[in-house]
């Protein structure tokens, strides 16, 4: 079955110098310069969700302990061990 999702196309003004950088390592890597684009989009695109995700993680402070608290702990540790 024939892919029928419609695709837009975007058009991108770069300088000519890196339009020749960009298709040259597409070509190198054995790739057009669009599939060579798209997979850097994506990896791009990823990376920022995963970094996004894992700043959200750090903010949820649920069955979390503030830091003077484990000190705390850590010295009343200490002393059960003396």
């Amino acid at each position: 079955m024939p892919d029928t999702a419609k695709k837009t196309k975007y058009y991108l003004d770069i300088e000519p110098e890196l339009r020749n950088r960009v298709k040259a390592f597409a070509a190198l890597k054995g790739k057009t310069m669009r599939d060579w684009l798209i997979e850097a989009i994506i990896a791009k695109l990823e990376d920022e969700i995963d970094a996004s995700e894992g700043l959200a993680s750090l903010a949820n402070a649920e069955g979390t302990v503030s830091l003077e608290d484990y000190l705390a702990s850590r010295q009343d540790d200490s002393k059960k061990t003396k």
